[in-house]
C-alpha cells in the first residue's frame, strides 16, 4: 500500500524550516520507507524530498471564519485520493518523540483521529471524545464524502460550527480514535502550572508518547528558540526543556 505523511502550508504562520523539520524527524521515526506530502501555496525552502501539491480548491476559503482551519477541509478533497491511498496528517506544530509505524495501521474506511476535550485533558478514555484534526489516519478514497457534504453549503456550517474538527466529527461516517496515551499536549500535559514554571522546566514526554501537540501559542519553534518568547503572564518561561532544544538540534537547520 503506498503511504504518506501528509501536512498543509499556507501563509506566513509557519515557514519552510518547521515543514522540514517535521518532515525530518516523521522520517527518522518510522521504520518503512514512506513520502512526505505538503499541500501549500508556496513549495520555497521546501526539501527537494517533500512533495508539495497545490490546496485543493482554496479559493473556497476566501470568506470562512477565521477562527477555525477550514482549509483543512481540503484535505478530504477527492484529488487527494489520487495522491496516496493511505495518508497520516500531521499538523506542522507537532513534535515526533516516538516510533510513529502504527499510526500507518490501516484504519480501512474509518477515519483515525484525536480525540479532545476532557478526555484528552485528563488522559482519561472513559470520558466521552471529541473530534480533533491534528492528528488524522485515513483512507483518502473513503473521506471524500466530507468535502463534498462541506461544499453543499459552506455558510451553513461554517455557522453551525465554530472550528474545521466539530465539523469533521459531525460529518464523518466512521471515526475511531488513537490510543490516548499516544499524543500528549504541550499545553495540558508538559507545561508545568503558574509559579512551579518559575523553578521547572517543562517535563519530557512519557515512554508512550509518539507526538506532542502543540495546538496554537506557543509553537514548537516558540518554545526552541532562545530569540522568542514562548510564555505569556502569568507564566514565566524562564526554563526551556532541553528535549526541545535538542529535537530542533538534530532536525532543523536554524540555529535554535
Amino acid at each position: 500500500m503506498d503511504r504518506a505523511f501528509l501536512t498543509i502550508k499556507w501563509g506566513s504562520e509557519f515557514n519552510p524550516d518547521d515543514v522540514n523539520t517535521l518532515k525530518r524527524a516523521a522520517f527518522a521515526n518510522t521504520s518503512f520507507k514512506t513520502r512526505f506530502i505538503c499541500l501549500t501555496d508556496d513549495r520555497k525552502g521546501l526539501d527537494a524530498d517533500i512533495e508539495t501539491f497545490p490546496i485543493p480548491e482554496f479559493e473556497l476559503y476566501h470568506k470562512t471564519p477565521k477562527k477555525g482551519i477550514w482549509p483543512k477541509i481540503s484535505l478530504f478533497h477527492p484529488d487527494i485520493a489520487g495522491i496516496a491511498e493511505l495518508v497520516v496528517f500531521l499538523d506542522i506544530d507537532t513534535i515526533v518523540c516516538g516510533c510513529l509505524d502504527e499510526l500507518f495501521n490501516d484504519p480501512h474506511d474509518n477515519l483515525m483521529l484525536l480525540s479532545c476535550g476532557p478526555r484528552w485533558v485528563n488522559m482519561d478514555p472513559a470520558l466521552s471524545t471529541h473530534a480533533a484534526t491534528g492528528v488524522m489516519a485515513y483512507r483518502p478514497l473513503f473521506q471524500s464524502h466530507l468535502f463534498r457534504i462541506f461544499c453543499k453549503d459552506i455558510e451553513k456550517f461554517t455557522n453551525q460550527f465554530s472550528v474545521e474538527q466539530m465539523f469533521v466529527g459531525f460529518a464523518a461516517a466512521k471515526v475511531s480514535y488513537f490510543p490516548i496515551l499516544w499524543i500528549e499536549s504541550f499545553k495540558y500535559h508538559l507545561r508545568q502550572g503558574y509559579l512551579v514554571d518559575m523553578i521547572k522546566p517543562p517535563r519530557m514526554p512519557n515512554d508512550t508518547t509518539k507526538l506532542v501537540a502543540f495546538h496554537g501559542f506557543p509553537r514548537p519553534r516558540d518554545v526552541g528558540d532562545r530569540k522568542l518568547a514562548w510564555a505569556r503572564p502569568p507564566r514565566s518561561g524562564l526554563h526551556r526543556p532541553k528535549w526541545v532544544n535538542d529535537y530542533f538540534r538534530t532536525y532543523s537547520d536554524q540555529v535554535v
